[in-house]
């Protein structure tokens, strides 16, 4: 007798390993993964993600222009990249900037706060031309007034003790700095920083560069206080007015 042949039953989803519900939150998964490609898509290249404003803030002896042109930024280009902070390193390589601060504020605002070196001095370039001499050393062209600050004379632009100078000029009092009216290298073998100073207040200060920060108390109380004299402010400190180095000795008549 022949046995029947039964025909193979088909596996059932459950015997498969799989459901209808595990199918359907699968191909749900594949859906929502794509919806969020194209929306992101579509956001990228919609004005949301582009830069809408620009503002710099700051500047004084920089242009807006030309802070622009190092972050490497305009409105209508992307507001996520480059980083905050890659702008402020771009920005930093300028010369005069100090320290920046890149804001986003989305959407599409972007806010770039600058701190340029500050004004310590006043000097003539080979041309004749007035120039502004900021605590970092560099020296820009004047516009406009020129600040109440003591002129540099007998320096070389990129000498090294000029820069430590202007360095230390930023560290001083505000009415000591405008009290200062001009400052020429007086080098000797003893003190090869050494500088000589005069003020507006009719003193003559000699000091060197280095001193000139821990000196600068001093200085202050007796430029205020004393009448107009010569002042050494080395290893030791003497002060002598004039009047006492005119007044005509005993054996004088």
């Amino acid at each position: 007798m022949v046995a029947e042949r039964i025909p193979a039953l088909k596996k059932t989803d459950a015997e498969e390993g799989t459901s209808p519900r595990r199918k359907g939150g699968k191909l749900l998964w594949i859906v929502f993964v794509l919806f969020a490609i194209v929306m992101i898509v579509l956001f990228f290249r919609s004005s949301l993600s582009r830069i809408s404003s620009v503002q710099v803030t700051g500047t004084v002896h920089l242009s807006a222009d030309e802070v622009l042109k190092a972050a490497g930024v305009r409105e209508g280009e992307s507001f996520f990249f480059p980083s905050a902070k890659e702008l402020e390193r771009r920005i930093e390589t300028l010369k005069a900037v100090q320290s920046v601060k890149v804001d986003k504020r989305f959407p599409g605002k972007v806010e770039i706060a600058v701190k340029e070196y500050a004004e310590v001095a006043v000097e003539l370039d080979t041309s004749g031309k007035t120039r502004i001499v900021l605590s970092n050393g560099l020296s820009v062209p004047a516009s406009g007034a020129l600040p109440d600050k003591p002129i540099l004379t007998g320096w070389k632009e990129g000498d090294e003790r000029r820069n430590a100078l202007c360095r230390a000029l930023e560290g001083l009092p505000e009415s000591l700095l405008r009290d200062l009216s001009q400052i020429a290298p007086d080098p000797s073998t003893a003190y090869p920083d050494r500088i000589r100073i005069y003020t507006r207040s009719r003193f003559e200060v000699v000091t060197t560069v280095e001193r000139l920060p821990e000196k600068a108390a001093l200085l202050s109380e007796i430029v205020e206080n004393r009448e107009p004299g010569r002042v050494v402010l080395l290893e030791a400190d003497t002060y002598q007015p004039f009047s006492a180095q005119n007044a005509p000795s005993s054996g004088d008549s």
